[in-house]
């Protein structure tokens, strides 16, 4: 697991439903709002692991640039 600490609630929770949109399931961080928690499976081959990378990354870019 990963967790990630955005600068606002907001933020997180705009990168968690737009990744969602796209395909790619994270999850808010309990007991921190700001947080997006990144969690692979085990079983995650290296295209998937590029894939969502790459969703996550254009979300954040997007979502700073506007």
């Amino acid at each position: 697991m990963l967790a990630v600490i955005m600068e606002s609630p907001e933020l997180a929770a705009n990168i968690i439903l737009t990744c969602l949109d796209r395909g790619l399931i994270l999850f808010f961080l309990l007991f921190e709002g700001k947080a997006m928690r990144i969690t692979p499976p085990l079983t995650i081959s290296d295209n998937e692991l590029i894939k969502g990378c790459n969703i996550i990354l254009d979300v954040i870019n997007e979502s700073i640039n506007n």
